[in-house]
């Protein structure tokens, strides 16, 4: 019997998937030398790293395979929480890229909205993890 839609969480695999799709989303409108000319490189950048980063923290806390380990629940739980903050950077560097680009107003609330989006499911990764994978020995979240 399969689970209602509004009824399902969010599994690692749709943490992952929406990273994947906020980071290819991000590197393809930075691609656009109308709106991001090569002039302001160092700050697009940024932009750049800032989505692969959160894209990357996502993977390695995924594959940090916990088991009794309290460092390897550590490491996994921060990971996930440095994924959440990156997203906080990004949404600064979005806002800050609105009036340097000039962006068209729904352009950034499309991209601020992915990266909300994947921020929460971050978070409700984390809170799940920490009540499903923390070992009994001594392990704080």
């Amino acid at each position: 019997m399969s689970v209602p839609v509004p009824k399902r969480g969010h599994g690692e695999l749709e943490v992952n998937s929406k990273a994947r799709a906020l980071t290819v989303y991000t590197l393809k409108i930075l691609e656009n030398e109308k709106w991001f000319p090569k002039e302001q490189a160092a700050f697009i950048a940024k932009l750049q790293d800032c989505a692969i980063e959160i894209q990357a923290l996502c993977w390695e806390a995924n594959n940090i395979k916990v088991g009794e380990s309290p460092e390897r629940y550590r490491r996994r739980i921060d990971r996930e929480d440095q994924a959440a903050e990156t997203c906080n950077r990004l949404m600064m560097l979005i806002e800050t890229a609105k009036p340097l680009f000039h962006l068209e107003s729904r352009r950034v609330r499309y991209w601020i909205g992915m990266t909300k989006e994947l921020r929460t499911m971050i978070r409700a990764w984390r809170d799940k993890d920490a009540q499903r994978l923390r070992p009994e020995a001594g392990a704080k979240a």
